[in-house]
């Protein structure tokens, strides 16, 4: 068993002024990070963690959870996607579109989780449109692309895979260990992969990146 203290975890005070469930918010899609979705808090967890669930495709069971912290830079208040010009992801099977949150929230008979309660922090990245960099992908854990940031939102980038459709896009945070500069691979003897051709398109890479264990600095 390792010692908890090896773990970090931000302290936070889960007292009344806190996520509670059946709040509403909006999340990245941890299984397709090129969406950002309607979604509940459906449990409370220790430390911090919460249970979320994208709208409309919940299992009975609570199978296709998952589990984001509440400080988590993936989860946003309601109205986030509006006010950035982002797609909102609504509910499948909902059809009052183009959705509104003031009309769902009434209809669902829920709230929006507090805005206080979210991350606002913005670190000073310095990443900018149009940068080259190199980025990994969760579902081939292997592959290291070659990406470019196509947008900027606070700490959100969007990293578009060159030679791959925008669909396949992904947001990802600023402070993510799966981006890397230019030259990461290289510099460790790691094969990267170029950019896609139109006649190797078989199979699209993945929309989700992956947790690599290693942080390389960005600077």
């Amino acid at each position: 068993m390792f010692p908890s203290l090896l773990f970090q975890v931000k302290d936070v005070e889960q007292s009344e002024e806190w996520f509670k469930e059946g709040m509403k918010l909006e999340a990245i899609d941890p299984l397709n990070l090129s969406a950002i979705c309607v979604a509940t808090v459906k449990k409370v967890l220790a430390d911090g963690y919460l249970m979320i669930g994208i709208d409309g495709s919940e299992a009975v069971d609570g199978s296709d959870w998952f589990c984001y912290h509440g400080m988590s830079p993936s989860i946003f208040p309601v109205g986030f996607c509006e006010i950035n010009n982002i797609e909102l992801t609504p509910p499948k099977g909902y059809m009052k579109l183009p959705f509104k949150w003031f009309d769902y929230l009434r209809e669902m008979g829920s709230v929006a989780a507090p805005v206080n309660l979210f991350n606002k922090e913005v670190p000073n990245h310095g990443f900018r449109i149009g940068m080259k960099l190199e980025a990994v992908d969760l579902m081939e854990p292997r592959l290291v692309c070659v990406a470019t940031v196509t947008r900027i939102v606070h700490r959100l980038l969007r990293i578009h895979f060159d030679g791959w459709e925008d669909e396949y896009d992904q947001w990802v945070d600023c402070e993510s260990p799966d981006l890397y500069p230019v030259g990461w691979c290289q510099l460790t003897g790691y094969q990267l992969q170029p950019p896609a051709s139109q006649s190797k398109k078989v199979v699209p890479p993945s929309s989700s990146l992956f947790r690599t264990g290693v942080n390389i600095p960005l600077s």
